[in-house]
């Protein structure tokens, strides 16, 4: 195995090769930038007996933007075919698949054997996850390309979604962004049956025999023909993206037709999201310094001029500590996990203010809001209810709390009806766990892992 540049692919194949970047260029112009980045190397395996070639078929890529070339793949491809697999393999490396992949840690054994199972599957689900997109963008697809049809899976899914959907190696295998088991679509598993929706018959017709081979680029697994050559560096990855990105946003303000999962990863590329727990703490914060800022004259310790003043008693100023109430939406539709480290992100919060040292009022309610419990750690809440929801019922019941509270967080997914105006005299933040819920008008909202952003 030879590995070389384009010098050594000839004239014809050369112009082959030109052509192949044209078309893909115009059929997703948005990736021009990428397409160019892209280096290509050409591995020559002529001189090597079958037993050790290798199918580079599908044009695989490395981590560092390396494109390989086999001289008999570009000879026997027509120029579509090989423009599609060089849109597909920058694909890969836009969506970060080699970082993303599972398999270095989906076995207590270590990283997986090279052409494993584990790997050829995380192949296929990184693949079902672009190729929707390439499709709806009208790229050319060729019959050995997987689509989430082809295993009998919607679109629109991560790749982490389609590795469970089927039967990744290793329990609770998630993406870094948190997309996993927790995920709406994750937890319709049980519906589609895991890893047998669509059956082994569907998936051996997608694989149609063959298997795949996207390189390091898609699994973060080296390659015996990689090359140890300097490629594009991490800062110019960035820039190509970020390019990439822009030029998105600009072809779907013109022509409106840039595949929605690309949109998504546009606007994360260029707008991304801001951690919710920071936002949740800044706010309870923010209620909390508010009310405590608040001063008043109080009687019950006179003022020290007092004993100057003959018989007047003179107040004293008073500085009120917060007090706070917290409402769990307890309905059928919450996530309970989500639920817990909510209410553990605010009782920190609470605690590093010293407010809640003694115990914290939390008051449970689906339709109705049940007694309030008094505990000293969030995990002491006992999760009452599962019924309908009615989070007025559980505002009314926080504020005839004894002495009444200051501030209310109120944490649900909102698909409730609201009361149309607060308690009155207090504040009320509102944890969202489903960005689909509704939030009134006079509430401080907060956005908590959307199950949509999946």
């Amino acid at each position: 195995m030879i590995l070389g540049s384009l010098d050594d692919l000839g004239p014809e194949r050369r112009r082959t090769w030109a052509a192949a970047r044209v078309w893909a260029a115009h059929q997703v112009p948005y990736m021009a930038s990428a397409l160019l980045a892209l280096d290509p190397v050409v591995v020559d395996q002529s001189a090597d007996p079958p037993p050790r070639r290798v199918d580079l078929g599908s044009l695989p890529v490395d981590q560092a933007w390396h494109v390989y070339l086999d001289p008999e793949v570009v000879a026997e491809l027509d120029v579509s075919t090989l423009g599609f697999w060089l849109i597909h393999q920058v694909s890969h490396l836009l969506r970060h698949h080699g970082e993303r992949s599972p398999l270095g840690t989906a076995e207590a054994s270590g990283p997986l054997e090279p052409d494993s199972e584990g790997q050829h599957t995380w192949n296929i689900a990184a693949d079902a996850e672009i190729n929707d997109d390439l499709v709806a963008g009208g790229a050319g697809r060729p019959d050995s390309a997987i689509t989430p049809q082809a295993l009998g899976l919607p679109d629109g899914w991560t790749a982490e979604q389609y590795w469970d959907a089927l039967g990744g190696p290793g329990p609770d295998v998630h993406s870094p962004a948190g997309v996993g088991a927790g995920t709406e679509a994750d937890r319709g598993g049980a519906d589609r049956g895991g890893a047998d929706l669509g059956g082994a018959d569907d998936r051996s017709r997608a694989e149609d025999g063959s298997r795949t081979d996207c390189g390091s680029g898609c699994d973060g697994e080296g390659r015996p023909w990689e090359t140890d050559q300097p490629g594009l560096g991490p800062a110019s990855q960035r820039l190509v993206e970020r390019d990439v990105a822009r030029q998105i946003n600009e072809h779907q303000r013109r022509w409106g037709n840039a595949p929605a999962g690309w949109q998504r990863w546009a606007q994360d590329i260029l707008e991304p999201t801001v951690s919710w727990q920071q936002l949740l703490t800044a706010a309870v914060r923010r209620g909390v310094a508010d009310i405590a800022g608040r001063v008043d004259f109080s009687y019950r310790k006179p003022s020290r001029r007092s004993s100057v003043a003959g018989d007047v008693v003179f107040p004293s100023l008073r500085q009120p500590i917060p007090r706070v109430a917290m409402v769990l939406d307890t309905s059928g539709s919450m996530d309970d996990h989500m639920l817990a480290q909510s209410l553990a992100e605010v009782e920190g919060v609470l605690r590093s203010l010293g407010v809640g040292r003694r115990h914290l009022d939390i008051v449970c309610c689906d339709a109705m809001a049940f007694e309030a419990q008094k505990v000293v750690q969030a995990r002491d809440v006992q999760l009452l209810g599962g019924g309908g929801t009615d989070m007025g019922a559980g505002l009314a019941g926080a504020a005839a709390l004894k002495p009444r509270p200051d501030l209310i967080v109120v944490l649900t997914d909102g698909h409730t009806p609201w009361p149309g105006e607060p308690p009155r005299g207090i504040r009320v933040i509102v944890g969202l766990m489903d960005e689909s819920g509704t939030v009134p008008e006079w509430a401080r909202a907060i956005v908590i892992g959307p199950r949509s952003a999946a």
